[in-house]
């Protein structure tokens, strides 16, 4: 507590003000950092949605379509759950689709591109696993574990799925 001339207490900071400061000052990421990581990963998960659409339209089998199918429709959640939590943190999304996208579908054999898509998810699964505990606000956590558990599914089936292909 400091006093200033008129005699009247300035406090330099105040308990009752915890909740005013900016999340890292209690180990979390920043407000900015968590929408960048957010950002990042709606990018990550646009690239996924636009590799899942574009290659259904040429696989070759039905198991195939329905697989990418499937991934899509996860990837396609999943960028839902993370414009929800860039609301929540106060923030708006750009348009961007990451690098990735164009990447993936440069290669023309399609297992081999379900094998990068799914180096892809692992990323994801990755990127969250590091951060989740970091953000503070518990709905965003929520969603993104959530969607942890849904990239840790989506990489087992495509595991599962080139493996009895090659069997």
């Amino acid at each position: 507590m400091a006093k200033d001339t008129d005699s009247k207490p300035q406090f330099k900071s105040s308990p009752c003000m915890m909740h005013e400061t900016d999340s890292s000052y209690h180990g979390f990421l920043s407000s900015d950092d968590t929408v960048a990581f957010l950002l990042s990963l709606l990018h990550a998960e646009r690239a996924g949605t636009k590799v899942c659409l574009l290659s259904e339209k040429d696989a070759p089998s039905v198991q195939h379509k329905k697989l990418l199918n499937d991934i899509c429709q996860d990837e396609q959640k999943s960028c839902y759950g993370l414009l929800e939590s860039l609301k929540i943190m106060g923030s708006t999304a750009d348009n961007k689709i990451g690098d990735f996208a164009a990447k993936c579908l440069a290669i023309g054999c399609l297992d081999e591109r379900l094998q990068f898509l799914n180096r892809g998810q692992g990323w994801v699964v990755r990127e969250i696993e590091k951060n989740v505990a970091r953000i503070s606000d518990t709905e965003v956590q929520k969603q993104l574990r959530v969607m942890l558990q849904e990239h840790r599914q989506n990489i087992d089936k495509v595991n599962r799925f080139l493996n009895n292909k090659n069997t």
